[in-house]
């Protein structure tokens, strides 16, 4: 594995992703839940269960499309970041309910979506 490549792939899976988050978050902003930062999570983690699921471990033969869909794709566009401060944020105004069933619906949802991208990954 050439790591300038590995690096090279994973800047261009990362900057794809993360200008796919803005516009998601320019479309959907947040209301009483952050619903962009939620969808960018859920379809994130169900892209990493269906890409893992087709790649399988990363080897010689992969490793390029590992960084390029999983760590670079993937981490730029899914916000656990975002996802933590809208929870602090929430809490912080003092909607402790509400943080409650934000960090459970992206939790389930985000497992859920994973565990059906790795079963559609393997058929």
């Amino acid at each position: 594995m050439n790591l300038g490549w590995h690096f090279l792939w994973v800047g261009l899976g990362g900057a794809a992703g993360s200008m796919l988050r803005l516009a998601v978050s320019l479309a959907w902003p947040a209301g009483r839940l952050p619903w962009g930062t939620m969808t960018a999570n859920v379809v994130g983690s169900l892209i990493i269960g269906l890409v893992l699921g087709r790649l399988g471990p990363m080897s010689a033969d992969n490793h390029h499309w590992h960084g390029l869909l999983v760590v670079g794709f993937c981490g730029g566009f899914t916000t656990f970041s975002s996802f933590s401060w809208h929870t602090l944020e929430q809490l912080r105004n003092g909607q402790p309910g509400i943080a409650l069933l934000h960090v459970l619906l992206s939790v389930v949802v985000c497992l859920l979506a994973t565990w059906v991208g790795w079963r559609l990954g393997r058929v």
